[in-house]
């Protein structure tokens, strides 16, 4: 509606003047409608979910800033496609923005690959220090060799292992045990490190899968942990938090590039916003998963050998992180 009345109001100058006057009015006109900025943005997850509504956050505040001059539309629930799908349309310019795991930028900017190896961050409050600083910055700068800006980085929580037998407290405990990891060669070597056998068997196929005993049980956050109902199956959540794999939110340099700096710095602003509101809404949905696993009567295990745990993954770290020892030494010196 707006467009329509710049243009209109435009058009009514124009009719007033004549020559180059009308032309300068046209001009002015088109330049002030071009201003006008809209944003579409790919996610996996439902709305509902943190980083989606972190998103429509951010959204809500550039309009607002920008007496809604800049729209952001959130196009969730895989509607354009899987992670890798969306971030090549960003490349490509044909989507402004997207929300995606890590993982998938690995090609790009191999270092994002160091993230995945267990325990290279210490906690959740250590891994904010890292993408919060110095590191994390020259990472998300490193992707516009890619065709994209890196905005900031969301949280995904902390994975931990479950199963139907017992707790885990030490490496010991997973001995003789079949976990579910996600299909990658340093989750499989993690588990055999650790004493289990991990079994890279398809997230849709898991409940079945304990139910059944082809495997005792599997690892993940408490909140995928609570909503996809898997303590039905298997009963003791131990806190190992062996892995914690932050996510990361980019926009399209071929877009950004036609921005003014004004615009720019908005976004920059936003995102730091939405970071912000990511983390906020992750906490409170972290907790009351907790709160309703321990209502349901699940047992939570929080004492957990943590160094132990470190120890033994540390032949993980060394084989598959040869190549990213100087930044996994600069990681573990962030306070």
């Amino acid at each position: 509606m707006q467009r329509g009345l710049m243009m209109r109001h435009a058009l009514a100058i124009a009719k007033t003047l004549t020559g180059s006057g009308a032309i300068l009015a046209l001009s002015l006109a088109a330049v002030s409608t071009a201003e006008a900025l809209e944003i579409k943005s790919s996610d996996v997850h439902a709305m509902g979910y943190p980083t989606t509504d972190a998103i429509q956050f951010m959204g809500e505040w550039l309009n607002e800033q920008t007496d809604g001059r800049i729209n952001l539309t959130i196009y969730h629930s895989m509607q354009l496609g899987g992670e890798k799908e969306a971030l090549e349309q960003v490349q490509l310019g044909a989507l402004e923005m997207t929300r995606v795991s890590v993982g998938v930028v690995g090609p790009i900017v191999d270092d994002f690959n160091a993230f995945n190896l267990p325990y290279v961050f210490r906690s959740i409050d250590h891994m904010h220090a890292v993408v919060d600083g110095e590191i994390g910055q020259e990472l998300l700068e490193r992707l516009e060799v890619g065709e994209l800006i890196g905005l900031g980085y969301m949280d995904a929580g902390a994975r931990s292992f479950y199963n139907k037998i017992k707790p885990i407290r030490t490496p010991e405990d997973l001995e003789g045990l079949k976990i579910r990891v996600m299909q990658n060669p340093i989750f499989i070597d993690m588990m055999s490190e650790m004493g289990g056998a991990g079994m890279p068997i398809a997230f849709n196929e898991l409940y079945t899968a304990m139910q059944t005993g082809v495997v005792d049980g599997a690892e993940n956050n408490p909140p995928s942990y609570a909503t996809q109902k898997h303590y039905e199956v298997a009963g003791y959540y131990s806190l190992t938090e062996h892995l914690i794999v932050p996510e990361i939110f980019v926009f399209s340099k071929r877009v950004w590039d036609t921005l003014s700096e004004e615009d720019q710095n908005l976004i920059r602003e936003a995102s730091v916003l939405a970071t912000e509101k990511e983390r906020e809404l992750w906490n409170a949905m972290e907790q009351q998963a907790m709160a309703e696993l321990l209502e349901l009567g699940i047992e939570i295990n929080d004492d957990v050998d943590k160094d132990a745990f470190i120890a033994a993954t540390a032949p993980v770290r060394e084989k598959f992180g040869a190549q990213y020892a100087e930044l996994l030494t600069r990681i573990e010196a962030v306070e």
